[in-house]
């Protein structure tokens, strides 16, 4: 449990950031939409309440890595620029480590930074799936789960 940090102007728009237009309630009740739509396991276990850039997402009984999916899509909206983590695991395992996607980055070339092998980059796609839909298809700010 923690906050996570995140780019703030990156991401999925599911409102408009600049026009002022940020009632709480909404913007939850969106996210939690968003959520719906990823098709996560065990996205419907949660809460999240959103105020001022920030997420708060409750909830209990999930995997370790549903968990860290559902992070990493919040914080992944554009508008969110941390998330406060208060969900417990059912069975807590060892967190994956987090990536913040930089401009010419490459699920490749993380996978190589990271692993020390470019091969394995479908290991890193397969660990963000639903959210990612195409290995070719990442963006700077974007933040990604890297498993062990």
């Amino acid at each position: 449990m923690g906050l996570f940090n995140f780019v703030k102007e990156a991401g999925e728009k599911l409102w408009d950031t600049v026009s002022g237009n940020h009632d709480k309630e909404e913007q939850a009740k969106k996210v939690q939409d968003h959520l719906a739509k990823t098709g996560i396991p065990d996205a419907d276990k949660v809460n999240v309440q959103v105020a001022d850039g920030k997420a708060t997402v409750t909830g209990d009984g999930l995997s370790q890595e549903a968990k860290e999916k559902i992070l990493v899509a919040v914080g992944n909206i554009a508008g969110i620029a941390s998330v406060d983590d208060q969900v417990k695991a059912a069975t807590p395992t060892k967190e994956s480590q987090f990536y913040t996607v930089k401009s010419g980055d490459t699920l490749s070339a993380i996978s190589k930074q990271v692993y020390g092998d470019a091969n394995q980059y479908n290991k890193i796609f397969e660990a963000n799936k639903p959210m990612l839909t195409s290995p070719d298809k990442i963006y700077p700010g974007q933040v990604l789960r890297i498993p062990e």
